[in-house]
Order: C-alpha cells, then sequence, then structure tokens
C-alpha cells in the first residue's frame, strides 16, 4: 500500500463497484461483446469497451447502436445475460468480504457510488449477498452527473454524515480519482483484481491498495491517532 500523507480519522468508506467491490468486469465484458456481436457484428476488445465506460450500460449500449428500439432489444439482452451468467463468472471474493465484515465492526459507514445501473447494481448485491454491508448506494442512473463529477460522493456524505476530510473513496478507475479529488475526500486506488479499469491512475491517489485487508488496516489506524 502507498500512502500519502493524511492526518486525522477515518469516519466513512465509499466504493466504487465495478472492479473494486466485486470483480464484475469479466462478466460485463462478456455481456457487452455478445450484445455486440450480435447488434453490430462487430468483436470488441475489452480495451475498446473500458473506453466506452462512464454511462450507465442502457448509456453505453444506446450510444453504440444510435435505434431506439433496438437499442431496448439489445439492454434487455444485456441484462439477461449478466444475470444468467452471474453465478458461474463470480464470486464474492473472500477478502472483500472481510474488509467489509470488518469495517462494519468497526462500526464505519459504508456506501456506493457506481457508474452501473440500478437494475444491474441490484442482481449483483443480491446474488452476491452483500447489499445489507451499505447504508447507502447510489447508481449511475440515480445521478444527474456521474463521475468524475462529485454528485455521487457528496449525496453519499450528506445522507451519511460524515466530512470530506474523513471519507475515504475508494475505486479503480480514474474517474473514480477525479470524483474522490473534486469532492475533497481522501482517494485509494483498488488494485487487487486482475482486471482493473485503469492500470496507472491519475489523479494520483492518496493510497494504492493491493489487498482489501490493506483497507481495514488503514482505518484502524486512523482511528487510533
Amino acid at each position: 500500500m502507498t500512502i500519502h500523507v493524511q492526518q486525522g480519522e477515518i469516519d466513512g468508506v465509499l466504493f466504487d463497484f465495478d472492479g473494486t467491490l466485486a470483480d464484475t468486469l469479466p462478466l460485463s465484458f462478456h455481456a457487452f461483446r455478445e450484445v455486440f456481436r450480435k447488434y453490430t457484428g462487430r468483436e470488441y476488445t475489452n480495451e475498446e469497451l473500458v473506453s466506452l465506460f462512464g454511462p450507465t450500460e442502457d448509456g453505453i449500449i444506446s450510444g453504440v447502436l444510435k435505434d431506439e428500439s433496438l437499442s431496448a432489444e439489445a439492454c434487455a439482452a444485456y441484462y439477461r445475460l449478466y444475470d444468467e451468467h452471474h453465478e458461474e463468472m463470480l464470486k464474492l471474493s473472500a477478502e472483500i468480504r472481510m474488509m467489509l465484515e470488518e469495517l462494519a465492526e468497526y462500526q464505519i459507514p459504508m456506501g456506493i457510488i457506481t457508474g452501473k445501473s440500478r437494475r444491474s447494481l441490484d442482481i449483483s448485491l443480491d446474488k452476491l449477498g452483500m447489499r445489507h454491508y451499505f447504508d447507502v448506494q447510489f447508481a449511475g442512473d440515480e445521478l444527474k452527473r456521474p463521475k468524475p463529477d462529485r454528485e455521487g460522493i457528496d449525496r453519499a456524505m450528506e445522507a451519511l454524515g460524515i466530512h470530506p476530510q474523513a471519507t475515504l473513496f475508494i475505486g479503480d478507475s480514474n474517474a473514480d480519482m477525479a470524483a474522490g479529488r473534486a469532492a475533497d475526500t481522501r482517494i485509494g486506488g483498488a488494485h487487487w483484481f486482475e482486471e482493473v479499469q485503469n492500470v496507472s491512475l491519475t489523479p494520483e491517489p492518496d493510497y494504492v491498495f493491493r489487498s482489501p485487508a490493506e483497507v481495514g488496516r488503514l482505518v484502524l489506524k486512523s482511528r487510533k491517532g
């Protein structure tokens, strides 16, 4: 874990979802690739798919297809694939569960700010059995301005009653780092899964976590002074 100088207690932890709390990227890549193969005839690479990230899944698909009726059909196909292949392609990491249990034991409020849609977020939270850990969740289609805008982080901090300087926001993308920096929180880069959105993070995070266990250790250390 690379640490820059940050002082004071951490009173709340906010997370991105895809590539941070769950290794969903291979599943998302699979569903997008199948949909785009069917509806465009093109084979998209992982790098091409990542370049489309930012909007929700619906926004990504409609942006590529440019046809409202076709996009609706393709979106339905995406969510069907995401749901049907979820259990075979994605399990909740034991290390992630241990981190969440530890933070809950410290009575640290937790939240999710993600660019994925509420529909896919609900599928993953329920199938992975992790909904109960989070006091607040904001999906991409519940925000007027998605990351890298600070709106979701600001709304989560307000809901949890925590101040920016006492908040740690963790994500795996440049958009996450930019949103956290704009909201004046501490920012942490999650580099514990094989697939991440951005290997080199900009702006530079305050912390780079190679293991979820490092998050619990940092929070505990901050609260012990």
